[in-house]
């Protein structure tokens, strides 16, 4: 059967070819990553798929759960307890055979840089804050735009990320109320919180629907296809909007850079900072600073002349240098922090 733009069958995407400028070329040789294919990711995805984008990457590493079905259109009740990848990947491909659905069962973390690399845009669907900022910080590392959205019962956000252009996530951390708490809480009762078990951390739920993920999804959707249409007849949203279902309201925010930001801004750039330290100061307090200064999440491992420090091990006994720098790594950041030493000893020889 003769095929039209983009391997389709013939006449597919008539309704979207009339539209003024439309290149749909572009969107058939676009390959698009998302992040997360619960509530969000599932209307994305969908989207995408008839949209005709080329190839659309598929992580996540949940399975499927009854509480889902509310919202996730992708999955039906006879899918419950399977992979959520695998489940999305067939239903997209029945739905349009000429896309290509890779997929990765699997962290975040462990997809190889140059997946995210060969993306035109990447699409955060993800569900923790933790993961939220260690995609951020791999768009930005790779330059790609990042799509955020977000939701909580009636309300949901999005943001779109253009690297080194608008605020990253990290500039304008806008933490929602339960993850604010936890930064406020003391690291020491932290790190017994981020002890729990799995299945402790899952009885933590927040409210989600359908009618709310369906917008906030949709205007994912959008915003992507918008970045790989890159035509001048459109205009991204002013990298911030929020939503109130409640009220039908959206509200637009004109974020602006942090040049102090630990991911973009320009002290960051070179991945060093000045910092100080004190003789009798321990790795132990020297990571609770770390926490309490860009909200790190534990563990923490501090590096120094390629060894990882020990916690009651202190800075004084180290003997460090003028010029030394410690890698601080933790689990929402893709690339260590790099400080660079600032030696503060209390006695005359300035000598540690």
């Amino acid at each position: 059967m003769k095929r039209s733009e983009g391997g389709a069958k013939e006449g597919r995407y008539d309704r979207q070819l009339i539209a003024e400028n439309w290149k749909q070329e572009r969107l058939a040789s676009a390959k698009v990553l998302v992040a997360g294919i619960g509530a969000l990711g599932s209307v994305v995805a969908t989207n995408l798929a008839a949209l005709g984008v080329g190839e659309i990457v598929l992580v996540d590493f949940d399975t499927i759960e009854i509480s889902n079905l509310n919202r996730q259109f992708l999955f039906r009740e006879q899918d419950v307890g399977k992979p959520k990848v695998d489940v999305a990947s067939r239903r997209l491909s029945e739905f349009n055979s000429a896309v290509k659905i890779p997929i990765y069962n699997s962290d975040i973390r462990v997809v190889p840089r140059e997946v995210y690399a060969s993306c035109n845009v990447i699409v955060d669907s993800l569900d923790t804050f933790e993961d939220r900022r260690w995609l951020n910080s791999i768009c930005v590392d790779t330059k790609k735009p990042l799509v955020h959205g977000g939701m909580y019962g009636w309300f949901g956000n999005v943001q779109i990320v253009i690297p080194f252009e608008t605020p990253c996530l990290e500039c304008q951390p806008l933490i929602p109320a339960e993850r604010l708490q936890k930064s406020c809480t003391p690291p020491g009762e932290r790190r017994k919180q981020e002890n729990n078990t799995e299945e402790e951390k899952k009885k933590i739920k927040i409210p989600s629907f359908s009618t709310v993920s369906t917008i906030i999804g949709g205007i994912q959707a959008q915003e992507t296809l918008k970045l790989i249409l890159s035509g001048e007849e459109t205009q991204l949203l002013n990298n911030y909007v929020f939503y109130d279902g409640k009220t039908e309201s959206f509200t637009h925010l004109q974020l602006q850079r942090n040049p102090e930001c630990i991911v973009c801004g320009d002290k960051f750039l070179l991945r060093t900072v000045e910092y100080a330290i004190d003789r009798d100061e321990s790795i132990r307090s020297l990571k609770d600073r770390f926490i309490m200064s860009w909200g790190l999440v534990e563990p923490i491992r501090v590096i120094l002349r390629g060894q990882m420090l020990q916690d009651k091990t202190r800075m004084g006994e180290l003997r460090v240098g003028k010029e030394e720098a410690l890698y601080i790594y933790d689990r929402s950041m893709y690339k260590p922090i790099r400080l660079l030493l600032k030696v503060h000893w209390d006695d005359a020889s300035n000598e540690p």
